[in-house]
């Protein structure tokens, strides 16, 4: 049909006239211009820190602007050169790892650009010192550790030996043993300078160590000052080694020598140790690391319950021939028993590559920062140490994060050196943090055993410190218990403190007697402190003070023996309680206390004055003065001279005395030798004293009536008697007494 349709108008349809068109000839389009392009040469792969060139190219001809961008990798400066640049690719933190950088590049002519061009460079790892920061970490923080541990160990012999009565072998933990010898080379009986200590490991798991030790560590003391409270020492380490924590075959040795410092102040407590000459450790006899030269210290203050570390060293570690710094930028510091949360130290080689230490603040806390070539890498602190380093007195505790809300007690505070030891305060705590307030309204401090006194006490913080001092001497050797605190930290959190036992030291033992606990004027006892005990040490000293303030002048303050008198008390003036302490002490500052009262006795004079040895039942080893002249009682007449009977109720205790005579004739002055009443065998007095409910099955006494006197209606007027009373049997702890029934004679002889 097209066909047909084409021929039939091809021929003028009908016949007649017709103009043929005239066809156009085709035209071609117009070809645009290609577009401009760019291109990247350049390595593909590279090793770190090494010169890259990048060179472009483009189809501009002629005066062409390159722009170069670096679109992903790590950071550089690139120097531009036209349509070069070159760099220094940046190092890698890692072993058979790469990094990539990535470049765009844009040419530009006339206002015309190209499309922009991405170029991939891969940048592999070398095996430099940075790649082994971890490593490096490592033995910097564990060489440290190491030497804080064996601080330990040094300073926790030093205090054995300050106490005579502890053991100086001990077994450890796995059975072993742990042996402490002191050499005493001017035989002064306490640690001082050119002494000699000896600490021998036989096979002993140590948990100060943390690990199994053998061999004995050789401490040669350079200076013990009591007025300092310090100790210096130098530590061979020489025929010293341990076992490797996860294989007990292997193990590790040392050898050289470390210089020791320990001090304390009320509020801090401070090691630093260092060494000049290599410390070399070995595995197999093989040197594996050596500190060749290093100091480090830690200081713990008590008041913030804070520490600060610093560590400068130089280290030689053998295996990959590195020798590098530990350097400390801002010294580390955290709360005790938790990580640390600022400082800096730097690691790094002499004049080549470091890497920075940072701990993290709040977030992350238990990790530090491994920050190399600028970039930061997180890992956690329990890969590198064990907690010595953070914990109180270098205790190996579970260590904790930083957070500011940590708020637990820490306990009593044991001494830090124990030979500059001075036993008051007797109780101080140790929080975790600063203290805002304490509630103590059911505090109870008091002795743990008869007559079970209670004792009166003041409550003090000083930041995370806080400290009960007893307002009255505590008995040496004694446990008491304290119970009944409440703590708050600043965000209201609560630690309490429901019961602990202290136990005071017996290397010094008071012991006060006196003629008598009564005075009036010109008539005062004479104080007798020779039977204290000296436990430790060679040299007891004696000090008499007046706690009162009645003006007590003593005959020689510093005498066993004293007398005492009273100038100002003129027409009987004086009659105030005096009360009188007795400080004994040894040469290494061991000290305790006791205190005597002295009662106002007017003339005639009533009372009963005890003094109980410790196991004597019937005064249960207390001091007892019992003075209400409306409180004594008697039955006693001239009728019946060969008896005697004095009552003492006082409300609150009661007490009563018999005596009869051996044969039945009149009871007079003079001295009695005695079995119990009534009970006792021919040719003995009888005698009881008891108290309380208290009373002896058997008992001998002597006693002496030094006044005895009947009134006209024939009761009983004036008695004294001196007694000594042993209950139960022969040598039991005696009970010696002064008894004073209105009495008109001399108080003391």
């Amino acid at each position: 049909m097209i066909a047909t349709l084409f021929v039939l108008t091809a021929c003028g349809g009908g016949g007649g006239g017709s103009t043929t068109p005239t066809t156009p000839a085709p035209t071609n389009p117009t070809t645009p211009p290609p577009a401009p392009t760019v291109n990247i040469s350049g390595p593909g792969n590279v090793a770190e820190k090494t010169p890259v060139t990048l060179t472009g190219s483009s189809s501009f001809t002629g005066n062409v602007t390159y722009t170069w961008t670096q679109t992903g990798g790590t950071p550089v400066q690139p120097v531009a050169n036209g349509n070069t640049i070159t760099f220094t690719s940046p190092g890698v933190f890692g072993i058979n790892v790469s990094d990539y950088m990535e470049f765009t590049l844009v040419a530009t002519k006339d206002g015309v650009s190209t499309d922009p061009i991405w170029f991939t460079l891969y940048v592999e790892s070398q095996n430099t010192f940075e790649d082994n920061a971890e490593y490096f970490t490592t033995a910097g923080f564990s060489a440290k550790e190491s030497y804080l541990q064996i601080a330990e160990v040094v300073r926790q012999a030093v205090n054995r030996i300050a106490q005579p009565d502890t053991a100086a072998r001990a077994v450890c933990y796995n059975g072993g043993e742990e042996t402490t010898t002191h050499t005493d080379t001017d035989d002064n009986g306490m640690i001082s300078a050119t002494d000699n200590i000896r600490i021998t490991f036989n096979d002993c798991s140590s948990p100060i160590l943390d690990t199994y030790a053998f061999g004995y560590l050789d401490v040669t003391v350079t200076e013990a000052s009591l007025a300092n409270k310090t100790l210096n020492a130098l530590i061979s380490l020489d025929n010293f080694s341990v076992s490797d924590e996860f294989d007990r075959d292997t193990i590790i040795s040392s050898q050289g020598e470390l210089e020791l410092q320990l001090s304390e102040t009320d509020t801090t407590r401070n090691y630093a140790i260092s060494n000049s000459q290599p410390v070399v450790f070995s595995v197999l006899n093989i040197p594996f690391i050596s500190i060749d030269s290093s100091s480090f210290s830690k200081t713990q203050n008590l008041n913030l319950a804070k520490y600060t570390l610093e560590l400068n060293a130089q280290i030689t570690e053998f295996l990959s021939q590195s020798t590098f710094n530990v350097t400390t930028n801002t010294p580390l510091s955290g709360f005790l028993g938790e990580f640390p949360n600022q400082g800096e130290l730097s690691i790094g080689q002499p004049g080549g590559e470091s890497f920075r230490v940072q701990p993290n603040n709040i977030i992350d806390s238990d990790m530090l920062k491994l920050i190399v070539n600028g970039q930061t890498y997180r890992t956690r602190w329990s890969e590198y140490v064990e907690g010595t380093l953070f914990g109180f007195d270098n205790a190996n505790q579970y260590t904790n994060e930083y957070r500011i809300d940590n708020f637990v007690n820490f306990g009593q505070l044991t001494s830090f050196l124990q030979f500059s030891n001075i036993e008051a305060p007797v109780l101080k705590l140790l929080m975790s943090r600063p203290i805002d307030r304490v509630d103590i309204s059911s505090l109870t401090f008091r002795l743990d055993g008869f007559p079970y006194t209670t004792v009166p006490t003041e409550v003090t913080t000083d930041g995370a410190l806080l400290t009960v001092t007893p307002l009255v001497p505590l008995k040496a050797g004694m446990t008491y218990s304290i119970y009944g605190i409440d703590v708050f930290s600043e965000f209201g959190q609560a630690a309490y403190m429901s019961f602990l036992d202290i136990t005071t030291s017996d290397a010094v033992i008071p012991n006060i007697t006196a003629t008598s606990r009564a005075y009036r004027q010109d008539d005062y006892p004479t104080l007798d402190a020779s039977a204290s005990e000296l436990n430790a040490g060679s040299n007891l000293t004696i000090l008499w003070t007046e706690v009162s303030n009645v003006g007590v002048v003593f005959a020689d303050a510093s005498a066993a023996i004293t007398a005492i008198s009273l100038p100002n008390n003129v027409n009987d003036s004086v009659t105030a309680d005096i009360k009188i302490r007795l400080t004994v002490s040894n040469e290494s500052g061991r000290t305790a206390q006791e205190d005597i009262t002295l009662s106002h006795q007017p003339s005639p004079a009533s009372y009963i004055s005890l003094v109980s040895a410790e196991g004597d039942y019937i005064g249960q080893g207390a001091l007892w003065f019992l003075n209400q002249p409306i409180a004594f009682s008697s039955e006693s007449t001239n009728q019946t001279p060969s008896e005697l009977v004095l009552n003492y109720n006082g409300g609150s205790s009661s007490w009563w005395m018999n005596i009869q005579s051996a044969d039945g004739s009149p009871l007079a002055i003079g001295e009695y030798s005695a079995q119990r009443w009534p009970f006792q065998g021919p040719g003995f007095a009888g005698f009881d004293f008891s108290g309380d409910g208290r009373g002896c099955n058997e008992l001998t006494a002597d006693f002496e009536i030094i006044e005895l006197a009947y009134a006209s209606n024939g009761d009983l007027a004036q008695l004294s008697v001196d007694f000594t009373q042993y209950c139960e049997y022969a040598g039991a702890p005696p009970l010696r007494g002064q008894v004073r029934f209105n009495s008109s004679m001399r108080i003391n002889p």
